[in-house]
């Protein structure tokens, strides 16, 4: 049967723009500010290490998506992906996970770029704005340029991610050519620099990873590339291989800069400290995490809407949510996204504070993500030596999926060891419960409305037809 639905914008993005929007995503001075002390508190003055181990990891991963992204375009990322790697139930239970998710995403963000915004107009001008005013009002601005469609989204983007990096690698540069504490080394690169040992360097890793996160997401604009079947990995390489480089280099400048023995491990504001020893301007590194939550933020929603979209075309979430409206542009779906995530950004800080909300979401998209990492490569295994056996590569569709997951398997070790206590514990048992409320909804679909397991992983063509691809199960339980 061929059933066609007004889809995506066709070409509506450039090689650039696809890697832009996920470099955006992945938010470099974000990530360096609040998850630096995050990762230093675990590894210790062995960051850099954890960041760079967080880094091959990620390549690797990239390398799964972008098997992945040469066979199957697509705006459902891993829950299409997984769909053709382990049958429709699998696909569904991925793309749940990553609907958590890239859903508290914004909620991560939306109260810290509240709070950023409340502490910076107080101290520099006075001003006593409450943080969850300022959250509204971001999440108007970026709700009306996510509607006028993604290639405004990648220009938006690419001009606040241009700043973040010029002012945080000049930082870099005082930092190194003043000779840090104790001069420049590679002590920071050693284990047993790690304070906790390997637990220590996993815990490490899993905020290291987090950093990272977004850069997967040029995976889910695989019907809005140019050439998307090539597009694609090159924008997913560039991401990780660029803002990777980054990382590492900032990890190094902050344990260069406190030195061996100094206070990196305890310091809850590294960079603020770093700034006023080095730089004096601390407000300039202020705004350059402002311009860097708000890049994030597009990027980020650009991405997550396109997971509801997907999954709502396919009737898995209400099918208003996968239609498109003016310029092609999913609005049903973008406006469910910024409700809901303002809901919850509210709600998130209100209990335990705005940046208190970051460290709680940031813990359940970290996990979250990691598990989605590893399931999309085991599948590629599957998917390729069943449906592509002729073209396996055992080190492209073998060795490097196998090693990911294997090596994906240490953060969560070291978030579950010891397990953690207060918020971060229901974080985790959130994850839990929002997976058995998954599987209920799957099992009740097989039952109740088992026809919506037939539109579970399509690829859709430029003309808003379904491909015709073999039948996700058939291919997921096809013997050798």
């Amino acid at each position: 049967m061929s059933e066609r639905t007004p889809g995506l914008r066709r070409g509506a993005l450039g090689a650039v723009g696809a890697a832009v929007i996920p470099m955006a995503f992945m938010a470099p001075a974000t990530a360096v500010f609040f998850n630096t002390p995050l990762a230093a508190e675990a590894a210790g003055y062995a960051l850099p290490l954890a960041v760079l181990l967080a880094m091959v990891v990620c390549l690797l991963v990239a390398s799964v998506i972008a098997s992945f992204a040469r066979r199957l375009p697509t705006a459902g990322f891993a829950y299409t992906f997984n769909a053709h790697g382990f049958g429709r139930r699998g696909g569904f239970a991925s793309g749940w996970l990553l609907l958590l998710a890239y859903g508290m995403v914004a909620p991560m963000v939306l109260p810290a770029i509240g709070s950023s915004t409340h502490d910076f107009l107080r101290a520099e001008l006075g001003w006593n704005v409450p943080w969850w005013a300022l959250t509204l009002v971001y999440g108007a601005v970026v709700w009306r340029i996510s509607a006028l469609g993604v290639s405004q989204s990648a220009k938006t983007a690419l001009i606040f991610l241009v700043l973040e990096l010029g002012v945080l690698l000049a930082l870099f540069g005082m930092i190194f050519g003043g000779g840090g504490a104790d001069g420049v080394s590679l002590a920071p690169f050693s284990p047993s620099s790690s304070p906790d040992g390997l637990s220590g360097l996993g815990k490490g890793m899993l905020w290291g990873i987090l950093m990272f996160i977004g850069f997967e997401s040029a995976g889910t604009l695989g019907e809005e590339a140019r050439s998307a079947r090539r597009a694609i990995p090159v924008a997913l390489f560039t991401a990780v291989l660029a803002i990777g480089a980054f990382y590492v280099l900032a990890g190094f400048a902050a344990a260069t800069g406190f030195g061996e023995h100094g206070a990196l491990r305890t310091d809850a504001e590294p960079w603020t400290t770093l700034m006023r020893r080095y730089w004096g301007l601390g407000w300039l590194l202020a705004l350059t995490v402002l311009n860097s939550q708000f890049a994030n933020l597009i990027s980020s929603v650009t991405a997550q809407v396109r997971v509801i979209f997907a999954m709502g075309r396919e009737g898995l979430l209400p099918r208003a949510l996968g239609t498109v409206g003016h310029g092609r542009v999913p609005q049903a779906a973008l406006t469910c996204s910024m409700l809901v995530s303002l809901a919850v950004s509210l709600a998130g800080g209100l209990w335990i504070g705005p940046l208190g909300m970051y460290g709680f979401a940031g813990q359940i998209v970290g996990v979250a993500m990691v598990l989605v990492y590893i399931s999309i490569s085991v599948a590629l295994v599957r998917y390729s030596r069943r449906e592509h056996r002729a073209e396996f590569s055992a080190l492209r569709h073998g060795v490097v999926p196998v090693l990911a997951a294997l090596l994906l398997l240490l953060p969560v070790y070291g978030q579950l060891v010891p397990l953690p206590d207060g918020p971060n514990r229901v974080a985790l048992v959130l994850i839990v419960a929002w997976m058995a409320t998954g599987l209920g909804y799957l099992a009740w679909i097989v039952r109740k409305r088992p026809s919506l397991l037939e539109a579970m992983g399509r690829v859709w063509t430029e003309d808003g037809a379904p491909a015709d691809t073999p039948d996700p199960d058939t291919r997921a339980t096809a013997r050798s």
